[in-house]
């Protein structure tokens, strides 16, 4: 009888077309949506899905008790998602239900604060940083270092983050977060479990970050993740991805695989993300860790999720490591004999990217104007120079005729239209066509209305 495996959906995550089949050939999938999906990835879903449950017309508290009705009915053999936005609910799910999952501290990989105050009392590098858990604890931003990032504590894709540099900002700075709050909660890209009141909020200190005593070369964000597995207890690091430039405040254009740095740089790296998941003591769950690169072969540790990285990372991973890391992660929430690849232990055999649709160019200029999104009408080989192969996951995109606004410094992945995966022989390549890609897509889209 084939095992039945409960997936509750959101937008967020791998490229569904490129993931939902990988799961379909691990059981029997049956889904729950409680956010509204594209046309073209409820497509997807009906294909691979033996059930399909939508509890998109309720509020999300009474969409989560519905999911809950479901699987206390199914009585699946694993219950997922790969929704930052759902992870802590479907987790505490997964938990009640006595299944695998990420265990008792989910709230340690979604709650920034409980993070990084874990973190503190590890010793791991990073900023220091202030809860703000009601109107009251504003004025604790001036007690830190100027300049200050505020965002969400149970934030995701830098929605609504603002930096504040002196003390006269911070009112303004916290009413602009409480706007963006609205429109993340309206549009289903916030903390499914915080869906109403006032969000918890946390201020840092902005981190000096440079890529000066790490890449050899320009054009490469001075931030990096590494993607990795926990399985019984064990943190099992698969990859490291690099990153193309971030533009204000806190916006990523792409990423990158592999990542350039040498073999002693990486090493270092691994090393202290280990200590830092390992203090979290998750059980079973995929990881997606960020960290700044500073000056001197110093770094501050950015966040941990218990999840897998969104945008197409899996896909990266695949195509230049060979990980199939969503049939990994698979294998550890089921209980399956499963081997974990060392560290990058196959040499990369091309170079991916994902790479974002948004409105501006590769230094964070907005657009003069409105496009409308017809990937169709665009000469992607041309637009790169012949330099990589373009493909656009649509399954991650907007609807085609949609308009592409310019770029709003606030709206996070909010402004994203779609993500574009490229790939290079070389990683030189990569990295040109990226830019050349975001530099001048606004010119090859028809105009808006």
């Amino acid at each position: 009888m084939p095992r039945k495996i409960l997936y509750v959906y959101a937008p967020a995550g791998p490229p569904l077309d490129y993931c939902l089949p990988k799961v379909a050939r691990r059981g029997e999938v049956h889904t729950c949506i409680v956010s509204k999906p594209s046309d073209s990835n409820m497509e997807i879903l009906r294909r691979h899905s033996a059930s399909i449950s939508d509890f998109t017309d309720v509020p999300p508290a009474a969409a989560l008790k519905k999911v809950w009705e479901v699987a206390v009915a199914l009585r699946p053999d694993t219950v997922f998602t790969f929704s930052e936005f759902l992870l802590k609910s479907v987790s505490e799910m997964a938990r009640e239900l006595g299944l695998r999952g990420v265990g008792p501290n989910i709230e340690l990989g979604r709650n920034k604060v409980l993070m990084r105050e874990r973190w503190k009392a590890a010793g791991v590098p990073q900023p220091d940083f202030r809860p703000i858990a009601s109107p009251n604890d504003v004025g604790r931003v001036g007690e830190l270092r100027f300049p200050v990032l505020i965002k969400l504590a149970y934030g995701a894709g830098s929605i609504g983050q603002q930096i504040v540099r002196d003390a006269s900002g911070i009112d303004g700075a916290v009413e602009r977060l409480l706007a963006a709050t609205d429109a993340a909660r309206l549009a289903g890209k916030h903390e499914f479990s915080e869906h109403e009141g006032f969000p918890q909020l946390i201020a840092e200190e902005i981190i000096r970050s440079t890529t000066e005593s790490w890449y050899d070369e320009d054009g490469y964000g001075d931030y990096l993740s590494v993607e990795g597995l926990v399985k019984d207890g064990v943190y099992h690091p698969l990859a490291m991805t690099g990153r193309l430039r971030t533009i204000p405040p806190f916006t990523e254009l792409g990423n990158v695989a592999p990542c350039v740095l040498d073999a002693g740089k990486k090493a270092k790296i691994v090393e202290l993300i280990t200590r830092a998941v390992t203090a979290l003591e998750f059980e079973n769950c995929a990881t997606h860790t960020e960290i700044k690169l500073m000056a001197d072969g110093e770094v501050a540790f950015l966040e941990t999720a218990a999840r897998m990285g969104g945008v197409v990372i899996a896909k990266e991973l695949d195509e230049v490591f060979g990980i199939d890391y969503v049939d990994l992660f698979l294998g550890v929430i089921l209980g399956d004999p499963v081997r974990i690849p060392a560290f990058e232990e196959m040499p990369p055999r091309c170079a991916a990217a994902s790479v974002a649709l948004i409105g501006c160019d590769s230094i964070g200029t907005p657009w003069t104007t409105t496009r409308l999104f017809h990937p169709d009408t665009v000469d992607w080989a041309g637009l790169v120079g012949g330099l990589a192969d373009v493909h656009i996951q649509m399954a991650q995109s907007i609807r085609v005729g949609a308009e592409m606004q310019p770029y709003d410094e606030s709206g996070g992945l909010l402004n994203y239209a779609g993500q574009a995966f490229l790939v290079s022989p070389r990683p030189a390549d990569l990295k040109a066509a990226a830019y050349r890609l975001l530099d001048g897509l606004e010119a090859c889209l028809p105009p808006g209305r």
